[in-house]
């Protein structure tokens, strides 16, 4: 039994170096685009779905064909989308023979369907046909053949795009993306020099690519189900995603369930029995919707969630002073309930972040409370005032 448990622990580290030496041969080929490979690394491993948003000619597509070229005998479907694609053109024609016995029964040889490896190129071209069968696939790893649900070998979809999704039926297909990047062109000049250097060299490399199996994605993938998530790190990823609903920050349930997976293999691919605040990190392109949210996404996560609360605290407490001091020279009774106001938002604010008290520390919490109550009183000081002005007028 011993002999099997350290035979199975070998695995998973032979695995782990491997993709590992894949991380670096690829980074040495695609500049930057370290993220991209990082995170179509930890999308092979938990088999989830990866889109790349961007340009023509940021080899989107290049990057994953090579990706894929790693994973040896690996069944791998690559297709080209548009708003005239036949649903036959992934899933394979019907059966002419089926169709005389009344059934629809398509023929899936060398067809998505029996892909464990997908790229899709301007995938929100696809058509609503197209994109009612990509549905279950992409999340149930499903598909109805003749009606009947079944179950395809599908890893992981990689999909690329120049343009993000417009039509709001594309939205369910967009939030299934769980890795989402957006891939600009090469700017640094030195790395353009890389770029430049390694496009002329192809022809006369002959370098041995490393190389996995299936087999060390399934040894990785069951690893992976077995990192600990404890209730105290939980606590923090509900803190995390609550101070990013306070940014305007929407992430799905789905997505929501899915990031777990992204922290668990992030702890994995560390050689770490369970994951910790450092994890949340690897989240930055898995939490946004929209480009515009990345700055605010990664500034929420260089904080913990104890020291985002303590952000919080920081804010509101410098801004009640800097109207507290301001109030102290103003005797006009229109600013005094300018004030007021003020200091009630104030209030409101510190109400709404305190539902959350079950998340804070006792240091934290108790920082919190120590300021609603010295806000209160300052409320209850400036309404008296307030009073008092009107009844003199």
């Amino acid at each position: 039994m011993e002999e099997n448990n350290i035979s199975y622990t070998q695995k998973v580290q032979n695995a782990i170096s491997k993709f590992q030496s894949i991380s670096s041969e690829l980074k040495s080929i695609f500049v930057e685009r370290d993220e991209v490979i990082d995170n179509s690394i930890k999308a092979l491993i938990t088999g989830q779905s990866v889109l790349l948003i961007g340009p023509p000619g940021t080899a989107k597509s290049a990057l994953t064909d090579e990706l894929c070229k790693r994973i040896v005998n690996g069944r791998y479907f690559s297709w080209l989308l548009n708003r005239t694609s036949d649903p036959s053109e992934i899933l394979g024609p019907f059966s002419i023979r089926e169709m005389e016995q009344d059934k629809f029964v398509r023929v899936t040889k060398n067809k998505l369907p029996e892909a464990e490896i997908v790229f899709l190129d301007e995938i929100f071209k696809c058509n609503e046909p197209t994109l009612n069968i990509l549905l279950p696939l992409i999340n149930e790893k499903l598909f109805y053949n003749d009606g009947k649900p079944v179950d395809v070998p599908l890893i992981s979809l990689f999909a690329a795009s120049n343009e993000f999704p417009e039509e709001d039926s594309l939205l369910a297909l967009y939030d299934r993306m769980i890795f989402r990047m957006y891939v600009d062109y090469v700017g640094d000049v030195q790395n353009k020099m890389i770029m430049l250097k390694n496009f002329l060299s192809k022809g006369s490399k002959n370098d041995s690519p490393t190389t996995v199996t299936i087999d060390d994605i399934n040894v990785l993938r069951e690893a992976m189900d077995n990192i600990e998530i404890d209730d105290s790190i939980l606590k923090e990823y509900i803190a995390l995603m609550n101070a990013l609903l306070r940014e305007g920050i929407v992430v799905s349930d789905r997505r929501q369930n899915e990031c777990l997976k992204v922290l668990r293999v992030s702890a994995l691919l560390d050689n770490r029995e369970s994951v910790n605040s450092s994890d949340f990190k690897c989240l930055r392109d898995v939490l946004w919707n929209e480009p515009s949210e990345i700055e605010k996404i990664e500034e929420v996560l260089k904080e913990s969630s104890v020291s985002a609360y303590e952000k919080e605290y920081n804010t509101i407490k410098k801004r009640y002073v800097e109207i507290v001091d301001a109030s102290e020279t103003i005797t006009d009774v229109r600013m005094i309930v300018e004030i007021k106001s003020s200091v009630e938002y104030l209030y409101e604010k510190l109400k709404r972040i305190m539902k959350e008290k079950e998340l804070m520390e006792d240091g934290v919490l108790k920082k919190f409370e120590s300021l609603k109550k010295e806000v209160e009183d300052y409320l209850e000081y400036i309404s008296k005032q307030v009073d008092e002005d009107d009844l003199m007028m």
